[in-house]
């Protein structure tokens, strides 16, 4: 295959050359919004929310995932690397209730806010009531100060004060439903942030919202709560395996398109198996997800960055490297004049989790990289998931209704 250079300067990356034609226009598009987003010589102002009070929700056992060392192997290597000298240092803010109420039930958030008064044997009983949860004295303030942390850094980008912005939070948020927390999280942290955004601040002018939801799980409670509705573009990609791939839910399937007048905004790439990796995702970024959103033309991005697809994380199984995450996030800066809130998910090796974040900060900070992926093929069942999530998508966005190349390189379906 020919070496094909791509949008971001000073990185190559090795694909089949049928991609070439419409990698090229799909390139210079992205190339003009990124230029018009950030003036000649000016460097983007990128915030970075990190703070130590989150770090309070912690388990009482080992034998935990989401801990509190996620966040600190982050700073650890941000600070290593010099990213944090160079960002808008951001602290976090607790979200008032009324805004975490716009996508929970009141019960589920007076659960949340009296949590942390109870003693310890009261917080096992009532973390066994959901599904993969525990609680910790410190876990109210937490996660009020997760929720209130994306809304913060979502209404900076949106307002113009920043270019793109980190929120480096737990709990996570994506898997919490608008009645219970589950999947290590108790607030939906990206929901409430776009909530905010279209309901509470029409005058920032965001009327259109697309959330890339890249965690290795399915991101269910968002797809739930903005399934009726087309003002949000919710895009997940994720390991399902036929259902079989937590959180076990049959509406992570690509069949599940959204509702009334939301049917087509809501997209699931649902993977079969584990080690997908790198030209996997590219591929479901250029033939599903970059086409679509360029349609949709969103007013901002928010990214649920979870890195447990990340090589050398065994909760996913999955193989994307660092600049692997570079990539995907660099193509979305065509978008949205590039206005990106990365809001942080899952991601259980603190290595993996710290390299990964650390290539996408640099990203969003205006540096080179290179992609050396050690296999850049897709295998046999991303080309036919991808062919899947088209047919199903194509009636709404009429993009979609062309033909995949022919000819292209695979791999085989990995055997177990």
């Amino acid at each position: 295959p020919s070496l094909i250079r791509l949008a971001a300067p000073g990185f190559r990356f090795r694909f089949h050359p049928e991609f070439r034609l419409r990698s090229l226009l799909r390139r210079r598009r992205m190339a003009a919004a990124a230029g018009t987003a950030r003036q000649a010589g000016a460097a983007p102002r990128v915030g970075l929310l990190y703070d130590q009070r989150m770090l309070a929700h912690a388990p009482a056992g080992k034998k935990e995932k989401e801990t509190p060392e996620r966040l600190r192997a982050i700073w650890r290597k941000l600070a290593a690397e010099g990213v944090t000298s160079r960002c808008v240092g951001m602290r976090a803010k607790v979200a008032k209730e009324k805004y975490i109420a716009s996508v929970h039930a009141r019960k589920h958030v007076d659960l949340i806010r009296k949590i942390s008064s109870k003693d310890s044997s009261d917080l096992k009983k009532t973390a066994k009531k959901f599904d993969s949860v525990y609680f910790s004295k410190g876990s109210s303030e937490s996660a009020f100060l997760a929720a209130g942390s994306v809304i913060e850094v979502a209404e900076k980008v949106a307002a113009g004060e920043l270019s793109s912005a980190i929120a480096l939070v737990r709990p996570p948020g994506h898997h919490a439903e608008h009645s219970k927390p589950m999947g290590f999280c108790l607030f939906n942290n990206v929901a409430i942030a776009a909530n905010y955004l279209l309901n509470e601040r029409p005058d920032l002018g965001i009327n259109k919202i697309l959330i890339v939801d890249w965690d290795v799980h399915h991101g269910n409670g968002t797809q739930n709560m903005f399934y009726s509705d087309p003002r949000v573009l919710f895009f997940s990609v994720h390991r399902y395996d036929y259902g079989r791939f937590y959180p076990y839910e049959a509406d992570a399937s690509h069949v599940f398109i959204g509702d009334e007048t939301g049917r087509g905004y809501n997209i699931n790439v649902p993977w079969e198996h584990a080690k997908c990796g790198d030209a996997d995702y590219v591929a479901a970024w250029d033939h599903v997800l970059l086409p679509v959103a360029e349609a949709f033309d969103p007013d901002i991005i928010l990214l649920s960055a979870g890195f447990d697809a990340a090589r050398g994380d065994h909760m996913g199984d999955c193989c994307i490297t660092p600049n692997g995450y570079a990539l995907l996030l660099t193509k979305l800066l065509g978008f949205a004049k590039g206005r990106i809130v990365m809001a942080l998910e899952g991601g259980y090796n603190p290595e993996s989790i710290a390299n990964s974040v650390c290539a996408c900060a640099k990203v969003l900070l205006g540096d080179k990289f290179t992609l050396n992926s050690p296999e850049m093929q897709p295998f046999e069942s991303t080309w036919r998931v991808i062919q899947m999530v088209r047919d199903e998508l194509k009636t709404y966005w009429p993009v979609l209704s062309s033909k995949l190349p022919e000819n292209v390189s695979l791999r085989s379906t990995p055997s177990y």
